[in-house]
């Protein structure tokens, strides 16, 4: 497992391995947990009405600081990944782009 975690973090994983399978079914799965903690452990039940909308706002500040790391160790290892892709440059561009608003939008869970 460790050196699975090594090469996502140093790219060495395919583009679209790391996109989708990092970036986007572990992400979310993580996100999902996120929530679970802050309502079982942290008794935060104000997500049951907004929890369609993801409001990422009313976390509390530990699960916002897990958050962010975790956005950017899958941020890095994706953008890396793109770094060293060998096929079309649209894919490469797309993933920049998306990572790019990726990190943007962290503003949102401290200030949305």
């Amino acid at each position: 497992m460790e050196k699975i975690i090594n090469k996502f973090w140093k790219g060495e994983i395919a583009l679209w391995r790391s996109y989708w399978i990092v970036g986007e079914l572990l992400n979310a799965l993580f996100i999902l947990i996120i929530f679970n903690l802050e309502i079982y452990l942290f008794g935060n039940n104000q997500f049951i009405n907004s929890l369609p909308f993801l409001d990422f706002s009313n976390f509390s500040i530990l699960s916002k600081i897990i958050l962010v790391f975790w956005t950017i160790f899958i941020s890095i290892g994706i953008w890396r990944s793109a770094e060293s892709y060998k096929g079309s440059i649209i894919w490469i561009i797309a993933t920049f782009i998306f990572i790019s608003y990726r990190i943007f939008t962290l503003r949102l869970i401290f200030f949305g």
